[in-house]
């Protein structure tokens, strides 16, 4: 309750003071736990006295009216589910409770939903600074016929608007015909691959339990040498660290042609833990260093954008909203097969919270409110953690926020914020570098 926190990184021992968002640096645990000391430091500078208890007010930062103004111009994205069904049955995906239930059918979006979508985006994203559309699944690029309608529709319907648009594909169709389209119309491509053959082999697996590693390793490298430009520009991994980081998982990744990748933790379903490995070994205690590998050094650097931000901006005070909440319908919309909005992909869209509105009638204001208010409701206990501010926790965590959540989040604002204090904070052209990321 006391919002504070000592940070000691190899070298050095910080105070950071998480209401005023201050920090100092300090030459031992002593001077906070020395009464003496402790009046010394405080008389020296202006620094909030730490051992006063208080706490955060959680709250939400937009009122309904300002919501209504921004749906009505400031819509970013609509990610389309195009069909449940895909050619792969990677074991740990959400899925594969539905793939394996054969009384479900598996559901494909109609084109009626489709427009209907790319409407809202196309009609109110007018002074917005992004206008993307997601193709998502299932595999999206079993219905490439969609896709190709969608692209035409807005071409025809829309011509002086020039979306973006972004597709996740698991590789496996990535022809040359289908590379030619993906150029042509400049798409962004998240490619989702484990790296290693023995990891990709592992779970991300044909029906049959057949590897997709040489299929897919042929087609990225086909697309690579078609336009390599185009290829470091565009195209993005998504690697499931189902057993953990490794330097073996890192090596893989640095040695394929990228300009990004993602780095994506686990989720353990319930199905998973069922069929999973019982052999699999997670190396936590594995060192690695980050700047040996080109994407992974670029990658951390992007998370310290948020703490580059908040000692350069106006954080300071006791109002906060924690973690990495985007405005629900602005920045992100996922679209289902059957035409409901979700707040986004990552969320557990069977959960009625999430459910935002409909491409029949909008986004639901009142559903907004409702996602809202629960969501500040279950944020309740961070009104006294040190880290609220820093937390990665966005929608899709609070149905599930518990104790071991929250110290492990914690631990990583330690690492993190200890890394930004001792490494960056006063390193002129790592600011330089961080200040100019892009975070859109």
């Amino acid at each position: 309750m006391y919002l504070s926190k000592i940070i000691k990184t190899g070298n050095k021992t910080y105070i950071y003071d998480a209401l005023n968002n201050n920090f100092a640096e300090i030459n031992s645990e002593e001077v906070i736990l020395n009464d003496a000391l402790y009046a010394k430091f405080l008389s020296s500078g202006t620094f909030r006295d730490i051992k006063k208890p208080c706490e955060f007010d959680v709250k939400y930062p937009f009122s309904k009216d300002e919501l209504i103004d921004m749906f009505a111009c400031r819509i970013k994205n609509m990610t389309l589910a195009l069909t449940e069904q895909c050619n792969l049955r990677c074991k740990y995906c959400g899925y594969m409770p539905k793939y394996m239930d054969t009384n479900y059918t598996l559901k494909q979006m109609p084109k009626e939903v489709a427009f209907k979508a790319i409407d809202i985006l196309m009609k109110n994203s007018q002074e917005s600074e992004v206008c993307n559309i997601g193709f998502y699944g299932g595999e999206p690029l079993l219905r490439l016929d969609l896709i190709k309608e969608c692209v035409r529709y807005i071409s025809e319907k829309y011509p002086f608007r020039k979306p973006s648009y972004d597709i996740t594909t698991n590789a496996v169709l990535l022809s040359d015909d289908v590379t030619d389209f993906i150029i042509e119309n400049h798409m962004k491509v998240v490619i989702s691959f484990d790296g290693p053959m023995e990891k990709q082999n592992k779970y991300r697996v044909y029906g049959s339990g057949k590897s997709s590693y040489e299929r897919v390793y042929g087609n990225i490298q086909a697309f690579y040498h078609k336009n390599p430009q185009f290829f470091r520009e565009n195209v993005v991994y998504n690697v499931v660290m189902y057993n953990g980081a490794s330097a073996e998982l890192f090596e893989s990744i640095d040695n394929l042609w990228i300009s990004d990748v993602n780095m994506i933790e686990l989720f353990q379903t319930e199905y998973f833990a069922n069929e999973r490995d019982k052999s699999d070994v997670i190396k936590k205690d594995e060192k690695i260093n980050v700047k040996a590998y080109d994407f992974a050094y670029k990658n951390m650097l992007k998370g310290m954008k948020k703490y580059y931000n908040s000692f350069n901006g106006q954080t300071g005070g006791n109002t906060i909203l924690p973690g990495g909440f985007c405005v629900p319908g602005i920045r992100k919309n996922f679209v289902t097969t059957d035409g409901k909005i979700i707040v986004c992909e990552k969320v557990d869209e069977s959960q009625q919270i999430f459910e935002i509105g409909n491409v029949y009638d909008g986004i639901d204001i009142d559903k907004i409110e409702r996602l809202v208010d629960e969501t500040i409701r279950r944020l309740e206990k961070c009104r006294h953690c040190w880290a609220a501010k820093f937390c990665r926790i966005c929608f899709k965590d609070i149905l599930n926020i518990n104790h071991d959540f929250c110290e492990k989040s914690r631990k990583e604002v330690e690492g993190e914020l200890g890394y930004y204090l001792e490494h960056i904070s006063n390193d002129r052209d790592l600011i330089n570098y961080i200040a100019n990321i892009s975070l859109i």
